[in-house]
């Protein structure tokens, strides 16, 4: 499949690469701005930084370079991408990987609490207190990312950043979250001799194991503190770190401070791309407005659809059933899209099942003969000539794509609580703006009249075409 990526430095990108140095540096950019081509191309310049310094100090041995990504699809991407920038040379050694994996390569295998039984028991934990199930799994989560061990008692005075307003955790229903679940949940680890992921950010932010000249973390406003926290500790003396975030596209519930980690981020040291690179005025303006109202802090950047540097068609909304709204998108790509040169990505929410059924997209691409891949938590590229993908939104982050179909979008798919201060909400839109902004060319949504979620209020109407089947 194409990667679309275009590693060529715009101005704004050019500007950045001029002052190459060591330490730490934070680059906050707008959707389609670059975030990514940004992290290959200060890898490149980077690189040639640290070369030229070992060169001078006769070290012998190779510059190590770590480039973390938010999920395995992203890594692949890059991965891919990072190949064709970074040459291959004993003087260099490069990982690129999620956390996830480098921490598993870097502490070994380790005995791992199942997703399912974790899940299952924080919601009996959590079953006395008046509180939604998923509210408590990412609070705890949110909780235990942010916080050291030794710290989790700050938790009860700190202000949440990146949680919202809603539902409300005033300071006894803290105390009980802690009381009744936190500690508990610890504690059943600790006995039954397993471990969650949180738990080994924790021991590299608690150990050094590595000793890295270079580290870029890509789509860092994913990425909790303690893993922040692990990264900074894995480091040579003199190193240079480059964070990359958006905070407006932050899909995980997760907040903290630069302080509070220790990172020191000031004018010289910090840098904001906002020209839009990859949408048109139009796609862009759709997203914009879904996001309209939608605080943020000093890392996120809004969506400005003055800064979209193209034009094209606006986005279309397709109003009927899942299995017209899949007929329209067969029939756009058979008559408006050249899939020897575009390419086209279907996501959706959840994924998986979601395409399966008698009448779901695998089989109706299959009967129309449109050749796809599905790149869900793939970590390769795929090399075919198929240019048509199949992901969930999650895994579509940081990716690019000529043409994006997000069907299906009903509440059954997009659960959330009441009030716009409802932290899961805020997270649907973002995830969903996120998803139209992967688009360059062209966007079309689908849902079902009789089960339209709550989102669609949100966009403005004279940013799409509704059509009706």
């Amino acid at each position: 499949m194409r990667a679309l990526l275009d590693v060529t430095p715009t101005p704004e990108q050019l500007s950045l690469f001029s002052r190459v140095k060591s330490g730490v540096e934070v680059i906050r950019g707008a959707a389609g701005s670059g975030k990514t081509t940004t992290a290959l191309l200060k890898l490149r310049s980077t690189l040639s930084f640290f070369i030229n310094r070992k060169r001078r100090q006769n070290r012998v041995d190779p510059i190590r370079i770590l480039v973390l990504t938010y999920n395995r699809t992203l890594s692949g991407y890059i991965s891919e991408l990072a190949n064709q920038q970074v040459p291959q040379s004993v003087e260099i050694n490069l990982e690129i990987m999620t956390f996830g994996k480098w921490a598993v390569s870097t502490l070994g295998r380790q005995a791992m609490i199942d997703d399912s039984v974790r899940s299952g028991l924080i919601a009996q934990l959590g079953s006395s207190i008046e509180l939604p199930t998923l509210f408590i799994e990412e609070e705890v989560d949110y909780l235990l990312g942010r916080f050291m061990p030794d710290d989790i008692n700050k938790y009860l005075t700190a202000r949440r950043d990146g949680r919202g307003g809603t539902p409300r955790m005033d300071q006894p229903q803290r105390e009980a979250l802690i009381a009744k679940i936190v500690q508990p949940f610890i504690a059943y680890k600790k006995k039954h001799r397993v471990k969650d992921w949180n738990d080994l950010a924790v021991e590299l932010a608690e150990a050094k194991h590595q000793h890295y000249d270079v580290v870029i973390v890509d789509e860092t406003q994913d990425f909790s503190a303690n893993q922040i926290r692990a990264v900074m500790n894995q480091l040579m003396d003199t190193h240079s770190v480059t964070f990359i975030l958006d905070t407006v596209q932050r899909i995980y519930s997760r907040g903290f401070t630069w302080q509070e980690v220790g990172i020191q981020v000031r004018p010289e040291n910090s840098f904001r791309l906002a020209v839009n690179y990859r949408n048109t005025k139009e796609i862009a303006a759709f997203a914009a407005s879904l996001l309209n109202g939608i605080g943020t802090d000093d890392d996120g950047t809004m969506p400005n659809f003055s800064y979209a540097t193209g034009t094209g068609v606006k986005p279309k909304v397709l109003k009927g059933q899942y299995n017209k709204q899949v007929s329209f998108a067969i029939k756009s790509i058979k008559s408006d899209i050249n899939l020897n040169k575009e390419s086209v990505a279907f996501l959706h929410p959840k994924g998986g099942g979601w395409f399966d059924g008698p009448g779901g997209l695998r089989n109706r691409l299959r009967e129309a003969g449109l050749p796809f891949i599905e790149i869900t938590r793939e970590s390769d590229w795929p090399q075919g000539t198929e240019n048509i993908a199949l992901s969930t939104l999650h895994s579509a982050k940081g990716l690019e794509f000529d043409h994006v179909f997000i069907l299906g979008l009903n509440k059954e798919v997009l659960p959330h609580g009441d009030g716009v201060e409802d932290e899961r909400l805020s997270t649907l839109r973002r995830l969903l703006a996120m998803g139209i902004g992967r688009a360059k060319k062209g966007v079309v949504l689908g849902y079902a009249p009789d089960d339209v979620s709550n989102l669609f209020a949100f966009f403005d109407q004279d940013t799409y075409e509704e059509h009706v089947l």
